[in-house]
């Protein structure tokens, strides 16, 4: 089981996702799909989606904001912190930190 809470809308595949909505993968009977590659624009929620999250490495966080609902949006509690600019190393915040740390130098990353 993957969970995800989105930050901003989003289209995946087909459906239509507002940002502050929660979704799972389908191996648990979600909406998305079970190869589901978490963009920047979500939080992961649990221990897989935390790993999946993780191992697509470090993006940029979109803006946080609902667009088309009232639905309130908080901050991620999971996300991509700069450790060591002059190296690329990032680590995940929050349940990821325990995760280790990424090296994107020559990606195009702050």
């Amino acid at each position: 089981m993957a969970q995800y809470r989105f930050l901003a809308d989003c289209y995946i595949g087909t459906q239509f996702y507002f940002a502050g909505t929660t979704a799972s993968t389908a191996d648990v009977g979600g909406s998305l799909p079970a190869n589901f590659v978490p963009p920047a624009a979500v939080d992961p929620l649990d221990t897989p989606a935390v790993t999946a999250y993780w191992n697509v490495g470090p993006q940029a966080t979109p803006l946080v904001r609902q667009q088309w609902s009232t639905i309130p949006v908080s901050p991620p509690a999971v996300y991509w912190k700069l450790i060591n600019p002059s190296i690329g190393t990032y680590q995940l915040t929050g349940a990821g930190a325990s995760l280790g740390v990424k090296n994107v130098s020559g990606l195009g990353l702050p």
